[in-house]
């Protein structure tokens, strides 16, 4: 396969020179046509797929496609700002609880202390 591939390149190049009067070869200018003409044809593919997804960016299709992923995003910001309310309100029951407890056992605890006197007596 490798000398196949090979053959064929040293076949394509001697098929682009030609003998000059002097006795020399040279590349002819077709592969440079050929190279400009390609050039310009992939320009013209650039130019047309540039068209073509302009357009298919102001389809309606589109449009619809842009403006619900921007609804989406607004539906799914309101959601999270509920939830956090939410999480919110309940972090704060819970703090005002927890105060509220704290408040109870400091005014409902008494302290209250024995003292024991032992004697000991011999006999």
């Amino acid at each position: 396969m490798k000398r196949f591939i090979t053959l064929a390149i040293v076949l394509l190049a001697l098929g682009c020179m030609q003998k000059q009067p002097d006795g020399t070869y040279r590349v002819t200018n077709d592969t440079s046509d050929a190279a400009k003409k390609a050039h310009e044809n992939a320009a013209k593919s650039g130019d047309q797929i540039k068209k073509a997804t302009d357009d298919l960016g102001k389809s309606d299709a589109v449009q619809k496609m842009k403006n619900g992923s921007v609804e989406l995003g607004r539906g799914v910001k309101e959601g999270l700002g509920q939830v956090a309310q939410k999480a919110g309100e309940g972090l704060q029951k819970a703090g005002k609880k927890a105060e509220d407890d704290v408040k109870k056992t400091e005014t409902t605890q008494t302290v209250t202390t024995q003292t024991v006197t032992t004697q000991t007596t011999r006999h």
